[in-house]
């Protein structure tokens, strides 16, 4: 079964499935991860700043790249991110192109700001922190981000990307966001799974022209903070996944395609690499199975409020 593809507001089309390069445990693993993703059929990567390995990655896409010339740059739909310290106008643009010459790129196809949340820098160039070992939030750049995202539309206007996005933003963020943008937000990349199916914000980035991209969409398997119930462990879900003869990830995977966005799930171990990649349909009965699973309980598996010093992080939580 193909991989099936979205439209973005630019008129790109963005392969459904896509595979997360992102495993702070084994940073050293990507190169083998994502080679082993690009031959298994994988045209989305997703990458970001962050996750200390886009050289690596880069050289897995320059490799493939190489030893099949039946694939060319121009089919692979490759995304990464802008970390919070580089909220900055100039630093947007320094940020990108570091990151491009890590990938070994001309491009991207997707350039998002990682998170809503601006941050001070510290000497030598991080996450500056303070006394309460917090990180040091920009209040005013996070609350007012027209500054950043008018250096988004440079980079954009510079052919630098093709498209520009958002992760990890809430409706009230995305609301007043779209009363200024030149260019709006192709994407938005939030954590989507059945037990927090962000449906508020889902729904008003469909009713505004922005695709949704789920990350975590088998539940966060690798970066839990607080006590989260793993999906895994659901058994209507072993239950579904039995009768269909496939794994829990096949599912959740289908279940996030039929909701009607991209979804990226991560894997370094090469069996699941490729399984994820193997398709399933689900019947109605199952898709609403899975919805129910978690009986109204909702749980965000990957939280990052506690480590800064900014009440209002998530902005929206009521919107799940």
């Amino acid at each position: 079964m193909s991989n099936p593809s979205f439209k973005l507001n630019t008129g790109h089309d963005i392969p459904g499935l896509g595979f997360g390069t992102f495993d702070p445990r084994y940073p050293e693993k990507a190169y083998d991860a994502t080679l082993h993703a690009l031959h298994a059929g994988y045209r989305h990567l997703d990458c970001a700043a962050l996750y200390i390995n886009e050289e690596l990655v880069g050289k897995a896409i320059h490799e493939f790249l190489e030893s099949r010339p039946d694939v060319q740059r121009k089919d692979l739909f490759i995304t990464t991110k802008a970390w919070n310290h580089m909220h900055e106008p100039e630093d947007v643009e320094a940020s990108i192109k570091e990151s491009l010459r890590k990938l070994r790129l001309d491009y991207v196809d997707l350039y998002l700001l990682h998170y809503p949340i601006a941050t001070v820098k510290d000497e030598k160039g991080g996450e500056a922190v303070g006394a309460d070992g917090k990180y040091i939030v920009k209040k005013e750049l996070t609350e007012n981000p027209e500054p950043t995202w008018r250096a988004m539309e440079k980079v954009a206007r510079d052919g630098l990307t093709r498209a520009i996005g958002v992760s990890n933003w809430s409706v009230s963020r995305l609301r007043s966001l779209l009363k200024f943008a030149s260019i709006p937000p192709a994407t938005n990349q939030i954590e989507i799974h059945p037990f927090f199916p962000n449906t508020k914000v889902v729904q008003f980035c469909f009713d505004h022209g922005i695709l949704p991209v789920a990350y975590s969409p088998l539940g966060s398997q690798v970066l839990t903070c607080g006590e989260a119930e793993k999906a895994r462990g659901q058994q209507a879900l072993r239950d579904i996944a039995t009768r269909k003869g496939c794994d829990i990830g096949q599912i959740l995977i289908a279940w996030g395609l039929r909701r009607g966005y991209s979804v990226i799930p991560k894997s370094f171990t090469k069996s699941r690499i490729t399984s994820n990649f193997q398709r399933v349909e689900l019947t109605d009965e199952e898709f609403k199975a899975i919805g129910d699973a978690p009986g109204g309980k909702y749980t965000r598996f990957v939280d990052l409020s506690v480590e800064y010093s900014y009440d209002n992080f998530w902005a929206d939580e009521e919107d799940r």
